[in-house]
């Protein structure tokens, strides 16, 4: 049976060079992962040696700089071995090296330099390379007296972040071509998250929250990228930016005389330390909606499970404060009250807080997500 080889890089976030399932990080040198990595941004050129000493060994004399370079490519030629068409892993000569590009490896840098937006029409492969980003190039990477590598890290680290944000552009035009809106406003809010100044990408947010009829979402996002534009540069948005302010707030909002398009829409909050706050502050703010009725909508076992976390909406029930609830049956409660609601409204949910939210109701969050139910909106705030 032929025995094919592997090797994976990673250079973004924390690095890993993995090699037939076996991390080598822990057999290399910081120089000897430094040269690899610079060797790979290279791989259309093989560098003279003279320059690579430049790089990495500048104040050492010529003759130890030498005696390192010679070291580090022989440790990796011993430790990466050939594939299985014979080819090695780099090319070596006396005066010049790189990586052959005829060996077979993976790389999340080489996959990521690839990207063409325009001939990128997978959401899954889009996803693919999203997921890539697991920090900064070479993140937590200096080398003392290594000014220009050190220079390489900084160039290299504003054009990944450029290829994110290019990455993130065409995945939520092609969410926006499938009417996903949804997942195009995470996208755009993440694009946010990297350049918090954007003002086209602020605008985009705001033609979808009008898109779906939730112009108080969209004026709550405006004032808060204003305040932001204000607090940290100081100035305003621009006048292209108003007029959009202005046309959001003259849209429509769903029409609320008729029973199957009424909205409700709530605001909550989360606090990680505390099990189950975000599900209690839903259920709380549910059941501040009388015309809701949340107390109909459930059989008394339910309600007893979401009395649990929520003790107020069992006023008139008799309880036994020593029973214990399983997780479960408080899960199935809350999804079930959202789903009953549901069939008679349009609610929606802005959540403050997103990242602070405790772990069950983030996977409950993520459940109700991912169903895709109809006339439910989870949002950020």
């Amino acid at each position: 049976m032929e025995v094919v080889i592997m090797l994976n890089l990673y250079f973004l976030g924390k690095t890993r060079i993995e090699y037939n399932g076996k991390s080598l990080v822990e057999s290399f040198r910081n120089k000897t992962i430094a040269l690899i990595c610079l060797l790979v941004i290279n791989r259309d050129k093989y560098l003279s040696r003279e320059r690579i000493l430049d790089y990495l060994w500048p104040d050492s004399t010529e003759e130890a700089a030498k005696n390192n370079l010679r070291y580090n490519l022989w440790l990796i030629k011993k430790t990466i071995g050939a594939s299985e068409n014979s080819e090695e892993f780099l090319f070596i000569d006396k005066e010049h090296c790189g990586v052959n590009m005829n060996y077979s490896f993976q790389c999340d840098i080489l996959d990521i330099m690839s990207f063409k937006p325009q001939e990128s029409n997978s959401i899954e492969s889009l996803l693919k390379l999203k997921n890539m980003f697991m920090g900064e190039f070479l993140e937590g990477c200096y080398y003392n007296n290594c000014d220009d590598f050190n220079e390489i890290i900084i160039f290299e680290r504003t054009r990944f972040e450029n290829f994110r944000v290019q990455i993130l552009k065409r995945l939520e035009e092609l969410y926006e071509e499938e009417g996903n809106t949804e997942e195009g406003l995470n996208i755009l809010k993440e694009i946010l998250d990297i350049e918090p100044y954007d003002e086209d990408v602020a605008a985009k947010v705001i033609n979808l929250y009008m898109k779906i009829g939730n112009r108080a979402s969209g004026i709550m996002f405006y004032n808060s990228f204003r305040d932001r534009l204000a607090g940290r540069l100081g100035i305003q948005p621009s006048e292209k930016l108003r007029k959009k302010y202005e046309e959001l707030k003259q849209s429509q909002e769903p029409n609320s005389l008729q029973k199957d398009s009424q909205e409700v829409r709530i605001q909550t909050i989360c606090i990680n330390e505390v099990q189950y706050f975000w599900m209690a502050d839903v259920t709380g703010k549910l059941f501040e909606q009388k015309q809701l009725a949340c107390e109909k909508r459930l059989n008394e076992q339910m309600l007893r499970a979401l009395g649990h976390i929520r003790p107020e909406i069992l006023s008139g029930i008799k309880t036994d404060s020593n029973a214990e609830i399983p997780d479960v049956q408080i899960v199935n409660a809350f999804i079930h009250l959202i789903l009953n609601i549901c069939k008679d409204y349009k609610l929606t949910i802005l959540v403050t807080g997103m990242e602070d939210m405790d772990a069950v109701s983030a996977g409950v969050s993520k459940y109700l997500k991912s169903s895709r139910i109809a006339g439910l909106n989870i949002l950020e705030n």
